[in-house]
């Protein structure tokens, strides 16, 4: 069962660096929100993972140094409403993260959902009740969202397995959609409807 605060994102979120950033979501296996100056290092160890950089996109750079979480940072809460969020275990370890991109033009009412998690924590759960979890306050904090959708790499079977698990749909394949490390892969489109997430409170 997820905790949900009063914070639905749109708030200003600005901590000095002796704050604790406000828990968007409260769960059994982790805690949901913003980010923190003092994530930098622990997102620079988890992150800093070629089994991680191999299913994202090149924006995530690798090697990922504590430069470049130091400039992920700012860009994450900068801009109203936070949209990217961090995922630590219950005693405040920081695990990953997980956000949302919106989509534009006759497309601006989907948003893309997307996350990840340190090798160390895989296999525990954490991904799954985190996608579950925000994924309806996604949908209970932004009304006109209608659609969250996420496109995975071929290959990456964790990922489509959390999704699955998350009630999302698989919607189709886009064929050699990616050149990534030197290989073409697929990209398998999964989605969550509002009304799929939320039944009749949608």
């Amino acid at each position: 069962m997820a905790s949900t605060s009063q914070n639905n994102g749109a708030e200003s979120q600005t901590q000095n660096q002796s704050e604790s950033p406000i828990p968007i979501l409260t769960l059994s296996r982790s805690i949901i929100r913003p980010y923190h100056v003092l994530d930098a290092p622990s997102i620079a160890r988890e992150a800093n993972n070629p089994l991680i950089a191999q299913w994202m996109r090149n924006l995530f750079p690798h090697p990922y140094t504590l430069l470049d979480a130091e400039s992920w940072i700012p860009m994450a809460t900068a801009r109203l409403p936070l949209r990217n969020f961090a995922i630590t275990r219950p005693g405040g370890t920081y695990v990953g993260g997980i956000g949302l991109k919106p989509l534009a033009d006759v497309e601006a009412r989907t948003m893309e959902i997307g996350y990840w998690l340190g090798e160390a924590h895989w296999g525990a759960g954490i991904m799954t009740e985190a996608v579950v979890a925000f994924s309806r306050w996604s949908f209970e904090t932004i009304p006109e969202l209608l659609r969250l959708e996420a496109g995975v790499f071929g290959g990456n079977e964790g990922s489509m397995a959390v999704l699955r698990k998350a009630g999302y749909t698989f919607e189709g394949r886009r064929r050699n959609a990616v050149f990534k490390n030197g290989k073409v892969l697929d990209i398998y489109m999964f989605a969550l409807l509002r009304e799929e997430c939320l039944g009749s409170q949608g």
